[in-house]
C-alpha cells in the first residue's frame, strides 16, 4: 500500500500583469526568455510621423498589460521581472483569465479583421458565435455606431475585445 500523498497536479491559469509603459514587448521576450508561456496581442496599426513616412507596426491590443500563463505560486516571482509594474487583482485575489478568452482573443487576431478594446463596455445580450473562424466562442453583442459587435470581457481589468459580426453568425444565449 502506498503511504505517499498523491502529487497535486499542477493547474496552471493565465493570470494578467501590468508593464511599464510601452514595456509589453521588452516583458514579453524576457518571459519567454525564461520559460513562461506568454501571451501579448498584438495587432497592425497604421503609423504616420511628422515627416510623413507611414508604416505598419505592432501595437499591444490592450496597452500595458500582459497575460502569462503560470502557477499561482510563481505569481509573485513574475511581478518580480524589470518591467512589470504590479499583477493585476480582482476582488483581493489575483486575476485570471480563462483559456476560452485567450483562445478567443487568438482566434480574433487570426481573422485579420480589425479588432477594437475599450473598458467603456455597456452590458449587452450573451451570444454564442454559431459561424466563422469564432465559431463556439460565447461573448457578448453590443451595438455601436450602427454595427453590430461581438466582444470577448476580461473581467479582472475591464477591457473588452471585439470585432465586427453578422447577426447570421451568432444566436441568443439563454
Amino acid at each position: 500500500m502506498n503511504l505517499l500523498p498523491k502529487k497535486e497536479k499542477v493547474e496552471l491559469k493565465w493570470f494578467v500583469f501590468y508593464t511599464c509603459p510601452r514595456a509589453e514587448k521588452v516583458v514579453f521576450k524576457k518571459l519567454e526568455d525564461n520559460g513562461y508561456e506568454v501571451f501579448l496581442p498584438l495587432q497592425k496599426k497604421l503609423k504616420i510621423w511628422k515627416n510623413r513616412q507611414r508604416k505598419f507596426i505592432d501595437e499591444p491590443l490592450f496597452p500595458s498589460y500582459i497575460f502569462v500563463k503560470i502557477h499561482p505560486a510563481e505569481i509573485y516571482s513574475v511581478s518580480k521581472i524589470k518591467g512589470i509594474c504590479m499583477y493585476i487583482t480582482f476582488e483581493g485575489k489575483p486575476c485570471s483569465v480563462p483559456n476560452k478568452d485567450i483562445e478567443a482573443i487568438r482566434m480574433m487576431i487570426k481573422s485579420e479583421e480589425e479588432i477594437y478594446s475599450n473598458n467603456n463596455f455597456n452590458e449587452g445580450e450573451k451570444v454564442l458565435v454559431i459561424d466563422g473562424v469564432l465559431t463556439g466562442y460565447e461573448g457578448v453583442l453590443f451595438n455601436q455606431k450602427g454595427k453590430n459587435k461581438f466582444g470577448i470581457r476580461i473581467e479582472g481589468i475591464n477591457l473588452i475585445a471585439y470585432i465586427d459580426i453578422s447577426i447570421k453568425d451568432i444566436q441568443k444565449l439563454n
